[in-house]
């Protein structure tokens, strides 16, 4: 949350009356609010800042379902040209609400749609009169889907700053996801010591800050990094830390990758069978939240550990439900190579395991 509060000298609702307007729109199915938008009062600046709030709350739960609501808002501000508070209260809410639909959208891998919301987002921050933080909180998105297009000289290079930025205007907790930011690029530089010191310095933090849900990440994202050095002591310790707190906020998307960090641990550790059941379970828990990109990344996975138990025609099942996918949402811009050897295989009716496991390993890290 951006901690903005918006100029209403002349309130016409409440807090508690904006909450209770917004739960009547989100009540009320999509067809039906534009012929009801005035009893609903979806107009008021209140009921606007409680949806905005519910919608970032049910970020990492239901990313699809917060792209639906957020596009119809957005849409509904947008046109016609709605008279919205007194100030720059209308063009605050479309940066907003784009900034949380490209939010959703990266986290479904959408991100040509990502990078059109963020700039739609930018079009409205740009007029506001906390223009500096609000495009702030939209460059660290940004950064992000950087981070999961591997440009990682860019993040080790602009996290930084953009930390610093944050500390200057009193933002503590979106400078610590910053951190987070340089803490994945070292993991995916393989640099695992650098990259556990940055998670547990942003333990530390965390912990002062109170902040319950970037600490129960960082132990989320330790639980992977000590899955992929085979420290099971470690690796188990940090999930049974981040596990009761992701649960209790209903972070769907931190307890998959929790989940998913438990199973690499399974393969380094040569447990072959418990980490494909592993693999499985978050695969499933990937699938239920409409995260169709990570669904794909682990059936690859699966497959790489099928073919080493001898399960050659499972495995290729697993690939070719996979592809066409990795296809849809472009998920390869790195990998065309591998993926063109590994579809080559596959008309061959024999899995090329290099060009596979080229193919996973570019998915592994992306975990931010």
């Amino acid at each position: 949350m951006s901690g903005r509060v918006l100029p209403f000298p002349f309130r016409s609702a409440t807090p508690d009356e904006g909450k209770a307007a917004a739960s009547r729109v989100l009540a009320t199915p999509i067809p039906e609010r534009l012929r009801n938008a005035a009893s609903l009062n979806i107009e008021e600046p209140e009921c606007l800042l409680s949806l905005c709030a519910f919608l970032r709350e049910r970020m990492d739960a239901s990313p699809a379902h917060v792209l639906g609501e957020a596009e119809f808002l957005y849409r509904f501000v947008e046109w016609p040209k709605r008279a919205i508070g007194l100030f720059d209260e209308r063009d605050y809410f479309l940066g907003e609400l784009a900034l949380i639909a490209g939010t959703a959208c990266r986290q479904l891998s959408r991100r040509e749609e990502a990078r059109l919301w963020f700039d739609r987002s930018e079009s409205g921050f740009r007029h506001t009169a906390n223009a500096v933080g609000e495009l702030s909180r939209l460059a660290y998105q940004r950064l992000a889907l950087r981070m999961e297009e591997r440009q990682l000289d860019a993040v080790l290079e602009l996290a930084p700053p953009l930390a610093e930025t944050f500390h200057s205007l009193g933002m503590p907790d979106e400078a610590l996801k910053c951190c987070f930011l340089e803490g994945l690029a070292l993991m995916e530089c393989d640099r695992l010591d650098h990259s556990v010191g940055v998670f547990e310095e942003i333990c530390r933090d965390a912990k002062a800050l109170r902040n319950e849900k970037l600490l129960a990440s960082a132990y989320g994202n330790l639980t992977h990094i000590y899955g992929m050095m085979g420290d099971s002591e470690n690796a188990i310790e940090a999930s049974r830390k981040a596990i009761p707190v992701l649960t209790r906020l209903n972070d769907r998307v931190a307890l998959a990758k929790v989940q998913w960090g438990l199973a690499t641990l399974l393969r380094e550790v040569g447990q072959t069978a418990a980490s494909i059941d592993a693999y499985r379970t978050a695969r499933q828990q990937f699938h239920r939240i409409g995260m169709r990109a990570d669904q794909a990344a682990l059936g690859l996975v699966v497959a790489d550990l099928l073919l080493e138990s001898g399960k050659d025609q499972e495995a290729m099942r697993e690939i070719l439900a996979a592809l066409p996918v990795i296809d849809e949402l472009r998920m390869v811009p790195e990998g065309v190579a591998a993926l063109s050897l590994l579809r080559e295989s596959l008309r061959h009716q024999k899995i090329n395991r290099q060009a596979l496991r080229d193919l996973h390993g570019y998915f592994e890290d992306l975990k931010s």
